[in-house]
């Protein structure tokens, strides 16, 4: 009896578990008509994409589909016009009923294509695509960039710039909004990862258009980062404390305040390995690069100062030399009355301080010689600035907002340089020899604000928006100046000596008012027409002063050669239209503006006043094709112009370097810029898949070049603006990632090439100088969750170049960057770190040095206590001590070498602790 039971027993556990199958029925419908959808298709796939079983709906959109199958199946349901439903069934023992299963039209609503967490981490909604923040494992404490850096589409570089699906990401926000400053790095390199809920990535479009509704074409890639919602009650942070030899630290702290939509956040940093300091995106809004805003609605770039005489305004560390840096930084924001008054605040505080040493080779091709250049500098520089920024958002009601932006900034620089220099005839005989000795002092000062008054009407489309805005710039520096220079004659003997020492004054200053109004009408359901019009003051001026010593030794009488004081007025009236459709599949807008400048140059020392104007058309389309969710092509056109600044005009001569002598033009005239670009993108979700294509060329008219001549018997080079035609550049890159799941695998490349042809004058002679590089980064990646991970980048590159005053002079070589990164779990909360790189790099005919380095930088750490919020880490840079700094430039008939003192071995203990009391946290 008792083993008939048994039996009994055995036979119902193997009934019962042949009958666990897949048994699912459920209803599909419109949900915007709300109508069953008949005939459409139902499939299950099994977990590698293996059809199993499809079966079509009936007439009331009802379907019922069993399998004998015992692993979890994929629920896949299609129908023309419409996106995909994706869902995963479990096998049951009953019939599973999902009831109303719920499809979007495309034509009409936003589609959303999800993959369900227990499938994937990614969500695909319209044009954002978004992660599952904790589906990707990072190290516990980790920041978002190493987060970012997992996620299927998106790279980011060891300067901390971030790619999404081929594009350069302008802004990563927190919760829709500026974190700190509108800069990626300060938020990706101090906000915690396991502090995000959701990673979204979109196109956000321009202020105007989210408040029209109408695509003007204008968009910046954006990373928004969603905060869990545990996270924002309470508070968490991070603090690190690092020290090491050779007399190396490495501080910072950051903690987060939040309590619903208020949020509250301060850090600090203060480090001299260069892991801290100003960042990629710093340098220009610090005062470096050519001072050239461009203004969008009006089509043109605009200058607010002078070039740096004296290098004080670089602010930032980009590897050269061995860096002190402090920085700090509070933010503010909060919501209240609905949503309908929004206040966000940020401070900044920047302190870098650089000692570099540098050595530079250079090869200046003349039409029937060479020269050659040898340059040694020492030099110490220190950067200091405040900043405050932040707006006010009010709306009034549903149709009608105000938002007022203010940003100002004050710093201060200073600067000390020692150098010689040295020029060598194409037969190594010498030419001339200089010392140089510079110190500098400067001030700097910005101010801008503008607020924007919109009201849109009952009618869908119609909308009136007026923008004023007002920007303050001024620039003050006091500068020491010695130069000896030894002219050489034929027989290597000196025959002439030259000495500078001045002292020098600088100050510039830029004001800018302008208005701007803005009207749209809809033509139709889809057709828009804008019309705008804009009045702009611009009104900067350029104090420059050299004195030479008097007879008591006093550095007080002026020397009217290097002196000027300039200024440099304009007003600008433009007027505009542009017709935009706004398609399903298709988004486009043309159109352009028209703008009456009139220009004023005053010479202030000569009183003579040199006036211009012109009469510029802008005219600007833009074409863009939804081919799919996450399909698209976009073509783009845009003309505009670029004015010449204050120091290129101002008909001074600067003998900063008794070498180089730089005289500004008065008659320069301003540049026009035809600009083509293209891009597609194709990401597929379901077999994470990503291809992008892109690039752009732009051809100049009146581009402000150079007019070059050089003293065979001193050596010296005397260069002078002009304006020349014929100059292109263009770039293009392409680009693929996949993800092989069942390796665990995940594989990129990509290709580029850059290049262009560039116009000036050598000694007279019309010079033309062709370039281009051509290069390619290919990848592979394996990380196993809570064992390892490791990462091979391959990175090869060839560059050429080639100047028609000399073509038998040719400048070529290739050069390859290769690294390996591996992260290993170890037992005991232990976790090792490998990272080697190996730079080759070609010797040319110029430069027969080698430059080829390894560099292998590790590290040991030991998580503390149960949550492992504690860590405490051993790291070693440079571990062979071969880091070299190193630098190669080719620019038009110039080709030259640098190499700095860099950071080299060091070792920094570290002790890392992550805090938070949060609803959610233990």
């Amino acid at each position: 009896m008792r083993k008939f039971t048994n039996l009994i027993c055995f036979l119902l556990i193997a009934c019962a578990g042949y009958a666990q199958g897949v048994n699912i029925k459920g209803t599909v419908s419109d949900t915007a008509e709300k109508k069953p959808l008949a005939n459409a298709a139902v499939v299950l796939l099994s977990k590698d994409s293996t059809l199993l079983k499809h079966v079509r709906t009936d007439a009331a959109g009802k379907f019922d589909i069993s399998l004998n199958y015992q692993q979890p199946v994929i629920l896949v349901i299609m129908y023309p016009k419409f996106a995909d439903y994706l869902d995963e069934v479990k096998p049951g023992t009953e019939k599973s009923d999902l009831g109303s299963i719920p499809m979007i039209r495309k034509a009409t609503l936003m589609e959303e294509v999800i993959v369900s967490q227990k499938i994937g981490a990614i969500r695909v909604k319209g044009d954002t695509l978004e992660y599952k923040a904790d589906s990707f494992a990072v190290r516990q404490g980790a920041n978002v960039e190493e987060m970012l850096k997992k996620l299927p589409g998106i790279q980011v570089n060891k300067k901390g710039e971030i790619t999404a699906q081929g594009e350069k990401v302008q802004k990563v926000l927190v919760d829709g909004e500026e974190f700190f400053s509108d800069d990626p790095a300060v938020v990706t390199q101090n906000l915690r990862a396991d502090a995000i809920d959701k990673v979204q990535v979109y196109d956000k479009k321009s202020d105007q258009a989210a408040f029209t509704g109408i695509d003007d074409g204008e968009k910046q890639k954006t990373i928004n980062l969603q905060m869990k919602e545990d996270k924002k009650k309470g508070y968490f942070g991070k603090a690190k404390l690092g020290g090491g030899l050779p007399n190396y630290f490495e501080n910072d702290a950051m903690i987060n305040v939040f309590k619903g939509k208020r949020k509250v956040s301060a850090y600090g940093t203060m480090s001299n390995t260069g892991k801290a300091g100003l960042d990629w995106r710093d340098n220009d809004k610090f005062g470096g690069g050519d001072n050239f805003e461009y203004n969008e609605e009006e089509g043109y770039f605009f200058s607010y100062g002078e070039s740096d005489e004296f290098n004080l305004w670089g602010g930032r560390y980009n590897g050269a030399g061995l860096p002190k840096a402090w920085t700090a930084g509070a933010h503010f924001s909060n919501k209240w009355d609905a949503d309908k008054k929004h206040i966000n605040g940020n401070y900044q505080f920047n302190k870098l301080d650089v000692e570099t040493q540098t050595t530079n080779t250079g090869q200046y091709i003349l039409p029937d010689t060479l020269y050659y250049n040898n340059e040694r500098t020492a030099s110490n520089t220190q950067n200091l600035r405040h900043k405050l920024s932040g707006y006010y958002d009010l709306k009034f009601d549903s149709l009608s907002s105000m938002k007022v932006n203010v940003s100002g900034s004050s710093g201060t620089a200073r600067s000390s340089n020692v150098g010689e220099m040295e020029s060598l005839t194409e037969e190594q005989k010498m030419v001339n020899h200089q010392l140089t000795r510079s110190f500098a002092n400067g001030d700097k000062q910005d101010f801008k604000m503008n607020a924007i008054w919109r009201k849109k009407y009952k009618k869908k489309g119609r909308s009136l928006s007026v923008t004023g805005e007002v920007q303050y710039n001024a620039n003050n520096s006091d500068n020491q100046l010695l130069t000896r220079t030894d002219i050489f004659d034929a027989f290597g003997s000196i025959y002439r000596t030259d000495t500078v020492d001045q002292h020098k004054n600088n100050y510039s200053q830029s004001n800018i008012y302008s208005v701007r109004i803005a009207y749209t009408e809809p033509l139709s359901k889809k057709w828009f027409l804008q019309l705008n019009y804009g009045y702009r003051i611009n009104a900067s001026k350029a104090d420059r002063r050299s004195f030479n010593k008097d007879v008591e030794g006093k550095y007080e009488a002026l020397d009217s050669l290097y002196s000027s004081n300039y200024s440099f007025d304009f007003n600008t009236n433009s007027g505009g239209l542009a017709f935009r459709y706004n398609g399903s599949k298709i988004t486009g807008n043309i159109g352009g503006n028209i703008s009456y400048a009139d220009f004023k140059q005053t010479d202030l020392f000569r009183d003579s006043i040199y006036r211009y104007d012109y009469l510029n058309f802008f005219p600007k389309a833009n074409i863009r094709f939804k081919l799919g969710t996450q399909t698209n092509l976009n073509f783009g056109y845009n003309g505009s112009t670029r004015q010449p600044t204050i120091d290129q005009i101002q008909p001074i001569v600067d003998n900063s370097n008794n070498l180089v002598i730089k005289v500004g033009n008065p008659d320069l005239k301003q540049e026009f810029r035809h600009s083509f670009n293209y891009f597609f993108n194709d990401y597929k979700v379901m077999t994470s898949r990503n291809i992008y294509i892109n690039g752009n060329i732009s051809f100049v008219n009146q581009a402000i070049s150079g007019f070059d001549s050089v003293d065979y018997n001193t050596g010296r080079r005397f260069y002078k603006f002009v304006n020349v035609n014929g100059n292109i550049d263009y770039g293009m890159w392409a680009g693929y990632w996949k993800q092989i799941k069942k390796l665990k695998l995940n594989v990129n490349g990509n290709v580029f090439v850059n290049g262009g042809k560039t116009n000036n004058y050598i000694n007279n002679d019309a010079n033309t100088n062709k370039y281009f590089t051509v290069g390619a980064n290919t990848g592979i990646s394996r990380d196993v969750e809570n064992k390892y991970n490791m990462e091979l980048v391959v990175s090869p590159s060839y560059t050429k170049s080639r100047s028609t005053i000399r073509p038998d002079v040719v400048t070529k070589y290739w050069t390859v960057v290769n690294e390996f990164t591996v992260t290993v779990q170890l037992p005991w909360k232990m976790e090792i770190n490998s990272n080697v790189n190996y730079s080759w790099r070609q010797k040319t005919d110029v430069f027969g040095a080698d430059r080829n380095v390894w560099l292998w930088n590790g590290y040991l750490s030991k998580k503390f206590w149960k949550n492992k919020n504690g860590e405490l880490r051993f790291s070693v840079n440079d571990i062979l001590n071969q880091n070299i700094g190193f630098n190669r430039n080719v620019s038009s008939n110039f080709i030259s070498e640098s190499t700095y003192n860099t950071l080299r071995r060091y070792w920094l203990v570290s002790f890392i602790w992550n805090f938070s009391k949060t609803p959610g946290s233990k």
